[in-house]
């Protein structure tokens, strides 16, 4: 059937190619061949590859497109049609086709209320600015079926008072149903917080959290502050920022750490600046032997003033001391960063569990250095006492079936039992 014009096919007219669906396509892996198709010559084949990357190539398509399912879903339609079919026009695509794809889009938005409804889910706000300086916050909502895009709204217009956000938040909760949300998620702004507050006393079943990975790297951001981390950092941006900016350098940089890059760290990203000095701790051996190679010694960077500061920057043996015992205090955190920051699972009922795990692992990294460690522990247990200590992450821990194994552990925690109780 050939739809020449740009109105999409009836229902009837798709109940009648369903019987297509129960064969698999001939160009699927593992399906038999065409006779037609073995019997073409490679030239022939050549050329219909090439047409192919003629079209990625002029309309600057990424060239990993090609990995998505659908690029080959695409071919299997169109071999299935025979060599007289002719591509949509761009009037189609912009119009009836683009309107079948969102009118499918709706429906399995629609089909997740359903979950919503059984199992509950968690509304999660994230505020941004566009390169037009122009406020935005995006809402997502979250359930065992997956995460979907709600909507988008321009805050721009007004001041973000706490007022404001708890109306805006109410009335996605309203959307939603507030018998379907479990939780509302944001970061743990100011404003966010007492609009959280009023959400909580407007809903008395919903329960507001501020943002774990958002939390956490506010502990980063804190134990930046400490002088010896600050200097620390500063150090190694010095040494990151001079091979960066330094063609020779960063050839021999590259050359002796195996083509291995070293991570810089960011201005606003406090958890990177902790990742960026693991990244150089890892590649400390490297740069040493770099500097005190012939290939450094004989060039002509290694004579200015600069590339000598670099070099006692890179064999000060203070440095690496101080870097090596941050790397060690900080490692959990970043691990426990890493578990919240996750796509891979929900870590609603891990949270608990693994930022006690992370406490502990670093008091037993530095058992004969306690004064050491104090400031970092008295950080992480500010923020998590204020902000991530909440009855929602205690009732998690306590429904996980998987920290109910370990019967001593879970002794250590019977406080979350009354958590759970004010859950309820």
């Amino acid at each position: 059937m050939r739809y020449v014009d740009n109105q999409p096919p009836s229902k009837s007219e798709k109940g009648k190619n369903a019987i297509g669906s129960y064969f698999i396509p001939r160009t699927t892996s593992g399906a038999q061949p065409s006779l037609k198709g073995v019997l073409q010559s490679k030239e022939v084949i050549w050329r219909a590859y090439r047409s192919i990357s003629k079209w990625m190539i002029v309309s600057g398509l990424p060239f990993n497109a090609a990995n998505d399912p659908c690029f080959q879903e695409m071919f299997d339609a169109v071999c299935n049609l025979g060599a007289d079919f002719k591509a949509p026009t761009m009037h189609m695509l912009r119009g009836a086709l683009l309107d079948s794809w969102v009118d499918e889009v709706h429906d399995l938005v629609e089909s997740y209320r359903n979950v919503w409804k059984h199992t509950g889910c968690t509304i999660m706000a994230d505020g941004w600015t566009d390169r037009c300086r122009r406020t935005l916050i995006n809402f997502f909502v979250y359930c065992p079926k997956g995460t979907v895009f709600l909507k988008s709204v321009d805050a721009s217009h007004a001041s973000k008072t706490a007022y404001l956000l708890y109306q805006l938040f109410k009335d996605i909760v309203l959307f939603v149903g507030p018998e379907n949300v479990v939780q509302f998620v944001t970061n743990n702004a100011t404003n966010n917080v007492a609009a959280g507050r009023l959400l909580e006393a407007e809903f008395p079943k919903i329960f507001w959290s501020p943002c774990a990975a958002h939390c956490i790297n506010l502990m980063f951001q804190d134990i930046g502050k400490l002088k010896e981390v600050d200097e620390a950092v500063a150090h190694a941006s010095k040494i990151t920022k001079y091979v960066y900016n330094h063609c020779y350098p960063l050839y021999l940089m590259r050359k002796f750490t195996g083509g291995k890059e070293i991570l810089r760290p960011a201005p606003t990203l406090f958890a990177t600046n902790f990742i960026a000095l693991q990244s150089i701790l890892a590649q400390k051996d490297a740069l040493r032997a770099m500097v005190t190679s012939r290939d450094w010694t004989n060039s002509a960077n290694s004579k200015d003033d600069k590339a000598k500061r670099f070099v006692e920057q890179v064999l000060n043996s203070r440095f690496w001391k101080e870097c090596t015992d941050i790397v060690k205090i900080t490692e959990p955190l970043v691990w426990l960063l890493h578990l919240v920051d996750s796509e891979e699972k929900p870590s609603m009922g891990y949270l608990y569990q693994a930022f006690y795990k992370a406490r502990e692992e670093m008091v037993k990294r530095f058992q004969r250095k306690k004064k050491k460690v104090e400031p970092y522990l008295k950080i992480l247990d500010s923020r998590w006492d204020s902000q991530l200590r909440r009855n929602l992450h205690a009732a998690g821990y306590w429904l996980n079936p998987g920290c109910h194994f370990n019967c001593e552990e879970f002794e250590k925690h019977e406080l979350t039992t009354s958590s759970l109780f004010r859950c309820y």
